[in-house]
C-alpha cells in the first residue's frame, strides 16, 4: 500500500476507517481519489487553478506543477503553511468572483460549512469556468434524504445530524438527482472501472465506496455539464 499523493506507506486509523488517513500528508480518502482524477487529466503548468480549503498534501503535490495556483480559505490560521493564501467568504460573491476565470476549480467537503444557498454557490463557481475547465468537488453524501438547518445547534445535535459539529447539510445519495442533480448532469461513478481496482487497493480506497454516489466520491464536471 502507498498513498498515492506522498509516497508514504504509512496510514492511520480514523474511526472504523483503519486506512482514513495518511500519516504522512494528511490525506484522507477523497483526497486521494481527487489525486487519481486529477493526474489522469494531466495537469499542465500554464492551467489557472483556483483551490479552496486546500488540503496540504494535495496542496504540495500541485504547486510544484502550476504557475498561477491560487488557494483560498475563510479561516486562515489553518493555512499557515501555505504563505500566499486569500481570504474568502463564501457567503458573499464578490469576495470570490473577484479572483476572474479559471481552467480548474476544487473544493471538497467544503458547502456543507457555508451558511448560504447551496446551488447560487455551485452555479457562481462554476460560471468562473473557463471553456474547457474542470469544477471538481466532493460532498458529504449519505443517508435517505437530502437536510439542512441553518438555526441555533448545539454541537453535539449537528454532529447527530450532520456528521459533525460544524455541518449545517448533508447530501444524500436516493435523492441526488434532485439536489445537485438538478443542477448538473451526474453519471454514477464507478471507479473499479475508471482507475483499476489495483491502483484503488493500493491507496487504500475503500472497496465499498467505489461504485454510487458517497461522500469520498468526486463530482468532475465541465461548463456543458451545467443545465443552465
Amino acid at each position: 500500500m502507498i498513498c498515492n499523493i506522498c509516497q508514504s506507506t504509512e496510514f492511520k486509523r480514523i474511526g472504523t476507517r483503519e486506512f482514513g488517513l495518511c500519516a504522512r500528508c494528511g490525506s484522507y480518502e477523497r483526497t486521494r481519489l481527487m489525486q487519481f482524477y486529477l493526474e489522469r487529466h494531466k495537469i499542465r503548468r500554464d492551467m489557472r487553478v483556483l483551490h479552496f480549503a486546500p488540503e496540504r498534501g494535495l496542496y504540495q503535490w500541485l504547486k510544484p506543477q502550476i504557475d498561477d495556483y491560487v488557494t483560498a480559505d475563510f479561516d486562515l490560521e489553518r493555512y499557515t503553511h501555505i504563505p500566499d493564501i486569500n481570504f474568502v467568504d463564501l457567503t458573499d460573491p464578490d469576495s470570490y468572483e473577484r479572483f476572474g476565470t479559471f481552467d480548474l476549480i476544487m473544493h471538497a467537503h467544503v458547502i456543507e460549512h457555508i451558511p448560504y444557498n447551496y446551488s447560487a454557490l455551485l452555479l457562481r463557481l462554476h460560471k468562473m469556468l473557463r471553456p474547457g475547465g474542470i469544477h471538481a468537488f466532493s460532498v458529504p453524501v449519505y443517508g435517505s434524504f437530502y437536510s439542512e438547518h441553518w438555526g441555533p445547534m448545539s454541537d453535539e445535535e449537528a454532529t447527530q445530524r450532520f456528521g459533525q459539529f460544524d455541518h449545517i447539510r448533508r447530501f444524500s445519495p436516493i435523492d441526488l438527482e434532485r439536489t445537485i442533480g438538478a443542477l448538473f448532469r451526474l453519471q454514477d461513478p464507478d471507479l473499479n472501472a475508471e482507475f483499476g481496482a489495483e491502483r484503488l487497493d493500493e491507496a487504500r480506497f475503500p472497496t465499498d465506496k467505489r461504485v454510487g454516489w458517497n461522500g469520498d466520491s468526486v463530482f468532475w464536471l465541465t461548463p456543458e455539464d451545467c443545465r443552465f
